[in-house]
């Protein structure tokens, strides 16, 4: 039964009158709250705000329309229903301008009531669930905004892959990685040759878009979980952690600069962009993150005087530590 979730209050002088309808809804509703004059009742409901005021009208004290006037000031959208022995229009007409939900003629129709209490129950779960709804919709937007903020502090907007920030972030994880399980983090600094040329000379809207095709063509040659991220203009770095041997990574360094070096088409603009790599290996010549990054800039830069299209690793350049 719908009633199973509510909770009741009853508001009655007459005591044969509340213990019938104790006897007949105490099992029904979640909870069920006795009152025997309007004051008892408005204490019981700032106590325990029921979800349904059930209420004679004549009563000692406080009359039930008085107690329902001021719980609807507490609470506007409270379901109130009245129970009365007589047909007064004025009594009527004040009970409808408050907002009661309806009336209950004595004596009690039981059959009837329980339908006006069904619907009034049905009325609060369809608000229940329509809330609930609002409630979930009004947290996802919260959930998308905190993402939006996240993506706009974490990524780079115009090649959407971590920036700066991330970037510090996840070299900073995969170097505690590194020193606790004792495995190799290896760091390529990746720098387009000649980039300021291009933006020079065809513009930035098609230095824009040279970025995001060598971005794409990169990501296509580096596996999912390594941190590719762009650190500066024409600057990039990628994280690769649980890296591989020697080999492997001249492998790679190969593969992206074959891959960067594609061929790129804007409207009747063919480019050719090339790009120089810098690599360090965390544990092997460097000891610290700020030595990791030092050195694979340095051996970027060192691959840079060998000309376009160069790799170097830190360990193979002619440097003082």
């Amino acid at each position: 039964m719908i009633l199973n979730n509510l909770t009741l209050l009853f508001v009655e002088d007459d005591i044969d009158t509340q213990i019938q309808i104790k006897m007949i809804f105490k099992d029904d509703v979640k909870a069920f709250y006795q009152a025997y004059d309007g004051e008892e009742g408005l204490e019981l409901y700032k106590k325990y705000s029921p979800d349904i005021v059930l209420t004679d009208i004549n009563m000692p004290r406080m009359s039930g329309l008085d107690m329902s006037g001021r719980i609807k000031s507490i609470n506007q959208s409270q379901h109130i229903l009245v129970l009365s022995a007589f047909d007064d229009k004025d009594i009527l007409l004040e009970a409808i301008n408050m907002g009661i939900d309806g009336f209950i003629v004595k004596p009690i129709d039981i059959e009837s009531l329980y339908k006006k209490l069904d619907y009034i129950a049905q009325n609060l779960l369809d608000r229940a669930e329509a809330q609930n709804i609002r409630q979930k919709e009004i947290e996802l937007k919260q959930k998308e905004e905190m993402l939006e903020l996240y993506n706009l502090a974490h990524y780079d907007i115009l090649t959407n892959i971590p920036n700066r920030f991330l970037f510090n972030e996840k070299l900073d994880q995969a170097i505690d990685k590194a020193k606790e399980m004792h495995n190799k983090t290896v760091l390529f600094f990746i720098d387009l040759d000649n980039f300021k040329i291009i933006n020079d000379t065809y513009g930035h809207k098609v230095g824009d878009h040279v970025l995001i095709c060598v971005v794409n063509s990169i990501k296509s040659v580096i596996r999912n979980n390594d941190t590719f991220a762009r650190i500066g203009g024409d600057e990039f770095a990628l994280i690769i952690e649980n890296a591989l041997d020697k080999a492997c990574l001249e492998e790679l360094a190969k593969k992206i600069i074959k891959a960067s070096a594609s061929p790129i088409y804007f409207k009747d603009c063919t480019i050719n962009i090339s790009c120089s790599v810098g690599i360090s290996r965390y544990g092997y010549d460097s000891k610290s993150k700020d030595e990791l990054i030092h050195y694979a800039d340095y051996a970027m830069y060192n691959a840079k005087s060998l000309g376009k299209s160069h790799y170097s690793f830190y360990e193979d350049c002619g440097h003082e530590r």
